[in-house]
């Protein structure tokens, strides 16, 4: 029978216990260890995507002492876990009725964390987010998405080689925005049918050529992401009524990346 470890031990120390790549990536696990540092005791109910062989399920159960840990994974896992805290699904992460069966049968009231450390692919990936984010995440909770640099690999499903733009600053751009900036506040102009959309849209690919962006794969999700950030001042722009975030943080490291949810 497997003895538990103490939560005293660290993240580092437990990963280099299990079959779980986690080990390898040290800066994640001081990532977590930062942000789970005042739920060692806490009935945490944690979802994993992406288990492989399950060692990282039993990390969670041995850092969380009283936690629920589930895990799912596109082939079956099988656990030695004399706990009975662990809990192992199949199917894939895009599938939304498995995702609200195993919320229903485990955390009806929400999952206080969820982690996608599954496909990396920026479509499937966003289709398990914002289900789980909206429906079975618990106000305050944390979401947490592993790998996200796969966007920049060009051998990755979706991912597409950066390719780095110039840094220099352009003066004759930079005076077109202006002026097209200033005709859009002429209110002689703003009454002629559709000048004010052409300016807009000028601008905007004036704009766009200051800036050079990716968002291929996961690389996009994220910037989405920070969309939903954004959305306060996005409101405020169009002249609606106040729209707040479901975000209340969100806070992005190297191919690591944190969302906690809004109480």
């Amino acid at each position: 029978m497997a003895t538990l470890i103490q939560p005293s031990s660290s993240l580092l120390d437990l990963a280099r216990r299990y079959n779980t790549d986690k080990a390898v990536h040290v800066h994640y696990l001081k990532n977590y260890e930062e942000a789970f540092k005042d739920l060692h005791s806490a009935d945490v109910k944690l979802l994993e995507l992406g288990v492989k062989h399950g060692g990282s399920l039993l990390l969670w159960r041995d850092y969380f002492e009283h936690g629920l840990i589930v895990g799912l994974d596109i082939n079956p896992v099988s656990i030695d876990d004399p706990s009975g805290r662990i809990y192992t699904y199949q199917g894939p992460q895009q599938d939304t009725t498995l995702l609200t069966r195993i919320a229903n049968e485990l955390a009806p009231d929400g999952f206080d964390v969820i982690i996608d450390d599954c496909s990396h692919i920026g479509v499937l990936s966003r289709v398990s987010f914002w289900h789980l984010f909206d429906n079975h995440l618990k106000p305050g909770g944390l979401y947490i998405i592993e790998d996200w640099g796969t966007g920049y690999w060009d051998h990755w499903v979706d991912g597409s080689r950066y390719t780095p733009g110039t840094k220099s600053f352009s003066q004759s751009l930079y005076k077109l925005t202006r002026a097209l900036a200033r005709l859009q506040q002429v209110p002689t102009l703003k009454r002629i049918p559709f000048v004010g959309t052409f300016l807009r849209r000028a601008k905007a690919s004036v704009v766009r050529r200051e800036f050079h962006s990716h968002d291929f794969g996961m690389v996009g999700l994220v910037k989405e992401l920070v969309d939903e950030l954004g959305k306060q001042d996005i409101a405020a722009a169009e002249g609606g009524s106040v729209v707040t975030s479901g975000f209340r943080e969100l806070k992005v490291y190297p191919s690591h990346l944190f969302i906690t949810k809004a109480d």
